[in-house]
């Protein structure tokens, strides 16, 4: 195949197919194959090969040796091969044959430089004809002309070959509207999307009664299979249906079942590509009503769950044009959605796609809100939470051992193995599509709504949503702390934070929170040096150990001038970077050949097409989870998140108090570094403002240190006050195990005669000074009953 193309073998083939006047002719057969080949082999060549390594190998790779170009411009060819197929095909083996010719034509689709001699051979405009007339009965031009020399036997039947049809075309028209916009225009305004949208009717025969959802197909006996032509196709399958027909006269309703689900899976994918990029017309077209009445007349049959599944993604796609929040629910969305969350025998991503749905449905509309209320869907949400933080395992609060046994303080990773961190959770973790959907739904249906945050706190969401904070992986994080931070601005959600306690390791919300920020801060590679601030400058920045800082903030600014200076030969002027700066720029320099593994792995995960974990990474990367927060613990109020919290604990609580402040000199100080390397000097008044803000920041980090720095002694008081009661407590257990060794050592001892006189005479003394004699602790016999001896006596 390839050497067929490198001669210019199949362009070759093309000429022979464009002379050939019967199309019953076996070389047009011989033809299509070699073509076939041709481009099947390009496109796996293309696919699977390695990088070329020199230009003269990737024109021969992608142009000279690829079949899919060098036959873009003779698209012309298949499209009268094809005409003709139509006009004169009625066997089987000529409708086999027409669409082996289509599926020559979607392969050459697939390179760009074909897209517009589609356009010019009027190809595109042919296709959506065939693809749609036989549901409509008219042409994108109304005037039927393509199609009245053409016998419905050769298009318009139930056969496989004609079904195959129908799946080729839209699934080709599909790929090229997405590829190039003037093609879309053309396959908007013909009636495909209404075409597609009439498979997905629920009452296909017209008789007013929804059809039978199980696709049951009726039995023939093989004595009533009628093949005059000796084809294998029966004979009823290959009779033509009325041209526009609706009803049972239709034919999709003629389609056999088995046949229709495939059509209607395939008719589901195509509108999944051309509703986002049409909405008007398929909003206008009643679309999303059409796919929401379809969706609930689905039953639970295992076999429709492939329909499911697209029809939830179709209307995810949707659902969030204007009015359509209110159309859905009107049509009973909310009960339909919740109805296939419920069901705990689907799939995860189908019941993911559901409460999706319902996040999109409740977003900003309080009609919505209430009607999920009503039919008692937060319930549900917390539940599913329950049961996810059920089966997580979390080791809370004790640090990760090092291969000594130590603990591992500033040079462990970055948290990424989840081997037993001191929090719950992985960044490698797979995250549960459903449970981030649950979240999502949540923070749309119940923040804002005073009546739906009681609701919530009623079904106790809130300490839910604390205890999948605990053990969720480290992805879910920021979303899951900024719905707690949305939630507290109802004062009434306060109490229920403050009052929460860890069911695993009865940390507070508070002290969880400090860890998430010194975890926070390790993710940014902006840990403090033992806890205390050393950048004074920025000190929400990153830190570096034993770096003095400026004695006055006058010698940082240095009134706006530049030094001309740069030591470190980076291009930046060293006026214009500290020291922790230069510490960061030298340690991300060592970093070269990991960043580039790491664009690697990027482009890697694009064209694998990427998925949830992916797209959270990169949401992530350029989040800062310590804003929240500080807004979380601001509401709670500083002097409420002191109380039971440990000297390290009260450590991080002092940055999280001046983030605020600490993010606003941070600002004024990117606005000098901005102005400084313009080489803009500000007017007096306006260099004495940023001075003022900049120094006002540095006296603040400055009494923050100071404050930090007694509670790292207090902190480390406290260690050693731990090791030594921890070491109290086992010379205690130490002693008393000696003092009982010795007991049971003394009582094991002989007793000498000595002893034993001694303690003879101790009992005697005993017995004398007591008023009962030795002799009367005899044991006498109880005293027969009365009734005893009576009956004695009458026996004698």
């Amino acid at each position: 195949a390839n050497l067929i193309t490198l001669t210019g073998g199949d362009v070759g083939v093309m000429d022979i197919m464009e002379r050939l006047n019967d199309d019953r002719d076996e070389a047009l057969n011989l033809c299509v194959e070699i073509l076939w080949n041709c481009l099947e082999h390009s496109a796996n060549t293309l696919a699977n090969s390695n990088p070329a390594s020199s230009r003269t190998e990737l024109i021969t790779k992608r142009r000279k040796g690829n079949t899919m170009y060098c036959l873009s411009d003779r698209v012309g060819v298949l499209c009268q091969t094809f005409r003709e197929l139509l006009s004169r095909g009625f066997r089987n083996k000529d409708k086999e044959t027409r669409n082996e010719v289509l599926i020559l034509a979607s392969l050459i689709a697939r390179n760009a430089r074909s897209h517009k001699f589609f356009l010019s051979s009027n190809f595109v405009k042919i296709m959506s004809i065939y693809a749609t007339v036989a549901e409509v009965g008219t042409d994108p031009d109304g005037d039927g002309e393509e199609v009245s020399h053409v016998d419905p036997h050769n298009f318009a039947t139930v056969s496989p070959a004609d079904l195959e049809l129908k799946r080729i075309l839209w699934g080709l028209l599909s790929e090229l509207s997405k590829a190039d916009p003037d093609i879309l225009s053309i396959v908007v305004e013909s009636p495909l999307i209404e075409t597609l949208l009439m498979y997905l009717d629920t009452d296909l025969d017209g008789d007013g009664i929804p059809d039978d959802a199980m696709y049951t197909e009726p039995e023939v006996d093989e004595e009533d299979v009628v093949d005059a032509d000796g084809d294998g196709v029966d004979d009823k399958l290959q009779e033509p249906a009325a041209i526009g027909a609706s009803g049972a006269q239709s034919i999709i309703a003629r389609v056999p079942r088995t046949q229709l689900r495939v059509l209607q899976s395939q008719a589901l994918m195509v509108l999944l590509n051309l509703a986002p990029r049409a909405p008007e017309k398929f909003t206008q077209l009643g679309g999303p009503i059409v796919v929401l009445r379809f969706l609930d007349w689905c039953d639970d049959n295992p076999l429709n769950r492939e329909l499911i599944q697209g029809a939830l993604m179709l209307l995810i796609s949707v659902v969030g044009l204007p009015g359509l929040q209110e159309e859905l629910a009107q049509m009973d969305a909310i009960r339909i959605m919740l109805q296939r969350f419920n069901d705990h025998g689907s799939p995860e991503s189908l019941r993911a796609d559901a409460v999706r749905i319902i996040a999109r449905l409740c977003k900003g509309h309080e009609g919505n809100q209430e009607l999920l209320r009503k039919n008692v869907g937060i319930m549900p949400l917390v539940k599913e939470l329950e049961e996810y933080c059920k089966h997580r395992r979390v080791i809370c609060g004790k640090p990760k051992l090092s291969a000594t046994g130590k603990q591992q303080q500033h040079d462990e990773p970055d948290g990424d193995e989840d081997s037993g961190g001191s929090m719950g959770g992985s960044a490698k973790e797979t995250v549960s599509p459903l449970i981030v959907a649950v979240v999502d739904c949540m923070w749309s249906s119940c923040v804002g709504n005073k009546r739906s945050e009681a609701r919530l706190l009623q079904c106790e969401g809130q300490d839910a949503l604390l205890d999948l904070l605990e053990i969720c992986p480290k992805l879910m994080r920021n979303q899951i702390v900024g719905l707690l931070a949305d939630l507290m601005l109802n004062s009434k959600c306060v109490p229920y934070l403050t009052a929460w306690r860890s069911d695993r390791s009865m940390v507070s919300a508070v002290s969880l929170l400090m860890r998430l920020w010194e975890e926070e801060e390790k993710r940014l590679k902006k840990e403090r040096v033992d806890g205390v601030i050393t950048n004074l400058w920025k000190p929400l920045g990153a830190h570096v150990a034993d770096v003095p800082s400026p004695d006055r903030p006058t010698d940082y600014f240095n009134e706006f001038g530049l030094t001309g200076v740069d030591a470190d030969g980076d291009g930046i002027d060293d006026g214009l970077q500290t020291t922790g700066d230069r510490a960061e720029t030298m340690r991300m320099g060592t970093l070269v050949a990991f960043k580039k593994l790491e664009k690697a792995l990027l482009a890697g995960a694009k064209r694998g097409g990427g998925n949830l974990e992916t797209k959270l990474k990169k949401m992530m990367a350029g989040e800062d989870m310590r804003a929240k927060i500080s807004a979380l613990i601001e509401c709670i109020g500083w002097d409420a998140a002191k109380e039971n919290l440990s000297a390290a604990e009260r450590l991080t609580l002092t940055m999280v108090q001046n983030h605020r402040v600490f993010v606003r000199a941070e600002e004024w100080m990117a606005v000098r570094d901005s102005l400084m390397a313009d080489s803009v000097k500000p007017i007096l008044a306006d260099s004495l403002l940023i001075g003022s803000h900049l120094e006002e920041a540095f006296n603040l980090a400055t009494s923050v240190a100071s404050e930090q720095q007694s509670l790292y002694k207090e902190k480390m008081q406290s260690i050693v006050d731990e090791e030594s009661n921890f070491f109290g407590s086992i010379l205690l257990q130490r002693d008393q195990e000696i003092h009982q060794l010795q007991i049971k050592k003394k009582a094991s001892m002989p007793k000498s005669l000595a002893k034993r006189k001694a303690e003879k005479e101790a009992k005697a003394a005993m017995l004398a000074k007591s008023t009962i004699r030795e002799g009367d602790m005899t044991p006498k016999p109880p005293p027969v009953s009365m009734t005893v001896m009576d009956d004695e006596e009458k026996k004698e």
